[in-house]
């Protein structure tokens, strides 16, 4: 997955970016943003990125995430919760005689499978890497043109 982004500042070889919230982010939730859980409200975020072509404060650069990185977090965000509380449902009819235990393990797995991300969103890591500077003339529809992001804007 690769986005547009502008460097706020460097801090050896990572370079902190701002980058812009896709349509698949969901509004204002993005799995792919610093954490697996972005409450921020913001249309943008903050990334520490490797910086592999030594960009500069300012520029305008693309950030990239590896595609199993981008699936993975999708699976769990998105079919994890289903596909364990369809097990546990269709597991609890088959050794119990009443549907009522099946429907206690349908919701008790779903709150479990959102404890499970929200631990998994302490220890999980997104590798994000500066992949190639974006030239501005080319960009005509970049979301970082001058005037697009915030002044004072710097949400992580």
């Amino acid at each position: 997955m690769r986005q547009v982004g502008k460097v706020l500042r460097t801090e050896g070889e990572y370079a902190l970016v701002h980058v812009e919230k896709r349509s698949g982010c969901g509004g204002e939730r993005c799995p792919l943003s610093s954490s697996l859980i972005d409450d921020s409200g913001s249309d943008f975020y903050t990334v520490r990125a490797r910086n592999d072509v030594h960009a500069r404060p300012g520029d305008t650069v693309f950030v990239e995430v590896r595609d199993t990185v981008a699936l993975s977090i999708a699976f769990f965000l998105y079919l994890f919760p289903i596909l364990l509380a369809l097990g546990v449902y269709l597991l609890f009819l088959a050794l119990f005689a009443r549907q009522v235990f099946a429907l206690f393990g349908l919701f008790g797995s779903l709150g479990g499978s959102f404890l499970f991300l929200r631990w998994l969103n302490t220890r999980f890591v997104i590798d994000y890497r500066v992949s190639a500077l974006a030239h501005p003339e080319a960009c005509n529809q970049c979301p970082l043109q001058p005037g697009k992001i915030p002044q004072g804007e710097n949400r992580g």
